[in-house]
């Protein structure tokens, strides 16, 4: 059999379907990997049409002819890509007549939904379930799929969900992601066409780790699962399939490191390795130390990595700077503790994520500035309660930069769940699978997030700003027009910087002014 993978992400990285790749080739089927950037994404919506379709006639014709010798394909998918997986999956249906899986956090949250169109769903981690239906598939033994576990399946008009897996443990077994080239193909400028060293590249050059550093990153996991349970991620939800069973798994030292030489040797131009785990600092002291000396003698490239303030400890940080650390990405979310709460994070609250934050700055000479996700536009939250987080924020030691995302409900989530329950969620088309992490709506307590985002932001006039009688004068009906007068001038403030590197002087005399010479806040009639 031969069985093409096919992923709509905007990046080309898709580990799970290059991990399921690889799987498949070791048992000796043949696979090809087809990644469909779906540009809304990126915040691009030029390309869809007014009936929703994501991809052009020509990119379809192209997707056809290069599955017409496929016998099964496979779809991985998160929310915001069900209209991309849709339109594939009907012009599979209806061009070529064959079966068509689905597999992702998506599905596995909403299999219902999503064998409206598939003939089969994968629940949860895929290796395993994917290569025994596959091999059911090739037998012709499809009337009864009850013995695959994690399936989802129709016996007549029957769905069938049977129970989830077993999490495999062992994740050196499934080799490294599948980033041979052979037999895969891009979507570009319209155009589905073979891969090439050379398109990849172009791909990676386009990149986040490139724009933000001039390095060409490759990006890859050493392990999976998450130790915490956050009730805005999907985490807590894929935990649940899997009872009484170890979460968090880790690949061998070994085993990443030849993955990372094989890269080395095949694209010498990657200059930058790039760790998407949750929680790369979940691993043992010993096992990081082990892994920087490897690292060090044997890659030496830069590293980003991901970490939280409950799992970094200043040993584990500075046996990765002295591996080559470029820069971290830290989640601290929102400063108010309502909200932690609300988010399942009391544990990682402001006393914390300070002390995490102070670590980080001791070694800032050696890093790029570390970045620090945020998350803003939360239904349950009160002005206070934003305050809160920007009064965190001036507390940041310098440098850093801010990673702003508004809050998603992503079904299987408890705060969907909640959301729900409390009437918040009125269309989750417009409001789930079709919003993106950087839309927002203009409001005081956002100006001031997004004019902090760089870190350059004057910490004195953040704390000024956030006095809780001065925001509530500005977010106030009778001062509208006052606040948005503040709110031009803050932006006016931003500019001004950018063109001079530092704030202009009578910018600081209307701080001044807006101390009271004394560090007081503004009067409510000012």
């Amino acid at each position: 059999m031969k069985i093409s993978l096919i992923s709509p992400y905007p990046d080309i990285t898709n580990y799970g379907l290059r991990s399921i790749s690889a799987w498949l080739r070791s048992h000796g089927y043949e696979t090809q990997v087809i990644c469909m950037p779906d540009r809304i994404g990126e915040g691009t919506t030029e390309h869809v049409t007014q009936q929703g379709e994501r991809y052009p006639a020509q990119a379809l014709d192209d997707l056809v002819e290069i599955l017409r010798d496929s016998d099964m394909v496979g779809i991985s998918l998160m929310t915001h890509y069900f209209d991309s997986a849709k339109q594939i999956t009907q012009v599979v249906h209806e061009r070529l007549g064959i079966p068509v899986v689905w597999g992702g956090f998506h599905p596995s949250v909403r299999p219902d939904e999503c064998m409206a169109w598939a003939d089969f769903v994968v629940v949860g981690e895929g290796e395993h379930t994917t290569l025994a239906l596959v091999q059911r598939v090739e037998q012709g033994a499809t009337a009864d799929l009850s013995d695959i576990r994690g399936l989802v399946w129709k016996r007549g008009e029957e769905l069938v969900r049977n129970p989830s897996g077993t999490l495999e443990q062992d994740l050196d077994i499934f080799g490294m992601p599948d980033w041979s080239l052979q037999d895969h193909h891009f979507l570009r400028e319209g155009r589905v066409v073979p891969a090439s060293k050379e398109l990849l590249r172009t791909f990676i050059s386009e990149g986040t780790v490139a724009a933000q550093f001039g390095k060409l990153g490759y990006q890859t996991m050493t392990g999976r699962g998450c130790p915490h349970a956050c009730a805005y991620c999907g985490n807590s939800f894929m935990r649940s399939l899997y009872p009484r069973q170890k979460y968090v798994r880790f690949r061998t030292v070994e085993n990443v490191l030849a993955e990372l030489e094989w890269i080395k040797r095949e694209y010498p131009w990657v200059d930058m390795m790039w760790f998407s785990d949750d929680s790369f600092f979940g691993r043992t002291v010993e096992d990081l130390r082990h892994f920087g000396v490897e690292y060090k003698a044997r890659i030496g490239d830069p590293m980003y990595l991901l970490g939280s303030p409950a799992t970094i400890t200043e040993e584990k940080y500075a046996l990765m700077i002295d591996a080559g650390l470029l820069c971290i990405q830290v989640g601290i979310e929102h400063g108010s503790k309502r909200i932690q709460r609300l988010f399942r994070r009391s544990s990682q609250g402001n006393e914390k994520i300070l002390e995490t934050a102070r670590i980080l700055a001791k070694y800032a000479d050696r890093t790029a500035p570390p970045h620090y996700d945020v998350i803003y536009d939360v239904a349950y939250e009160t002005l206070e309660d934003q305050l809160e987080t920007l009064r965190l924020i001036a507390k940041l030691p310098k440098p850093y930069r801010l990673q702003v995302f508004t809050i998603i409900y992503y079904p299987g989530t408890a705060l969907h769940t909640l959301a729900t329950q409390d009437g918040l969620i009125v269309d989750e088309k417009a409001e789930i699978y079709d919003k993106m992490f950087f839309e927002r709506h203009d409001s005081y307590a956002n100006t001031l997030l997004f004019l902090s985002r760089t870190g350059k932001f004057p910490h004195p006039l953040l704390k000024v700003l956030t006095h809780p009688q001065l925001a509530k004068a500005m977010t106030s009906e009778t001062m509208g027009p006052v606040g948005d007068a503040v709110k031009a001038g803050l932006r006016g403030l931003r500019h001004a910087k950018r063109r001079h590197g530092h704030l202009p002087g009578q910018a600081l005399d209307g701080l001044r002014r807006l101390r009271g010479g004394h560090g007081a806040p503004a009067p409510r009639t000012t």
